[in-house]
């Protein structure tokens, strides 16, 4: 039996305190069974979560009625991440190197997509953008950008991701960069107290409130939280941009797949 989904960290206080869980001693066995269910596993959920985005603009149910159908759309991209965040842990804990960079490539696709479909929310998107960005520069190196450690399955410090790999994954970041600075500026600067004060203070059913009312004061009072959401703008993926540079000029001219 598989074990449940970590617990989502998108509520965590501040993104900048971001600790990957650690993944597990040992890569699952290539055709185990466990490795069988694992995939399965994953699959299923990021099925569900397809399933969700696409009805986004259906809601054929009454919410207050069935609060408890999965089918129903998402409200917000806050809904979404909150599924998306305990399976990208999940995944990570396999310490199966294969698995996680097919499906971290997929969950990064998938936010890069959503970004353009929902109002912006910077607190949960850069906290899952960031957590994104930590395991790919990982797996890039081979050994933990946090610890310096070995990752499982790379106990040579060496990265197990093949060319196209990091060609696919260059593309997906480079365009999360640019959805990101479109999203954040669709509905106005976020510069704009209102802006950074709505997207920190959502319904409840969001959960991603503010803890405490001062906290609330602290947003709409405090300038500085505006220019943190523009720096975390330029920072989306600043440390996987950093290893993917360095591993593509490895490969040598004309082997990354992309034009000087």
């Amino acid at each position: 039996m598989l074990p449940s989904p970590p617990p989502s960290s998108v509520n965590s206080p501040a993104a900048a305190r971001l600790v990957l869980l650690e993944p597990r001693s040992r890569p699952l066995r290539s055709g185990s069974s466990k490795e069988s269910d694992f995939i399965n596993y994953v699959e299923q959920k990021l099925l569900a979560i397809s399933r969700r985005y696409e009805n986004r603009f259906s809601a054929t149910m009454s919410e207050e009625a069935n609060p408890d159908v999965e089918g129903r759309g998402y409200k917000n991209i806050a809904e979404e991440i909150r599924d998306l965040d305990p399976v990208v842990d999940l995944v990570w804990i396999s310490g199966t190197p294969s698995l996680q960079i097919a499906f971290l490539l997929t969950i990064a696709l998938t936010m890069m997509t959503s970004l353009s479909c929902f109002p912006f929310m910077p607190r949960p998107t850069f906290q899952l953008l960031q957590k994104l960005d930590l395991m790919f520069a990982s797996l890039l190196k081979g050994v933990s950008v946090e610890t310096g450690e070995a990752l499982p399955g790379s106990e040579t410090g060496r990265s197990k991701l093949s060319t196209t790999e990091k060609v696919r994954m260059r593309g997906i970041v480079e365009r999360t960069r640019i959805a990101v600075v479109e999203a954040a500026g669709k509905d106005g600067s976020l510069a704009d107290v209102s802006t950074v004060a709505q997207s920190k203070m959502t319904d409840t059913e969001d959960d991603f409130n503010p803890t405490t009312e001062d906290e609330n004061m602290d947003v709409l009072e405090d300038e500085s939280s505006h220019r943190r959401w523009e720096m975390d703008i330029a920072r989306v993926y600043e440390r996987t941009i950093v290893e993917l540079g360095m591993a593509l000029d490895a490969a040598g001219p004309g082997n990354d797949g992309w034009a000087p």
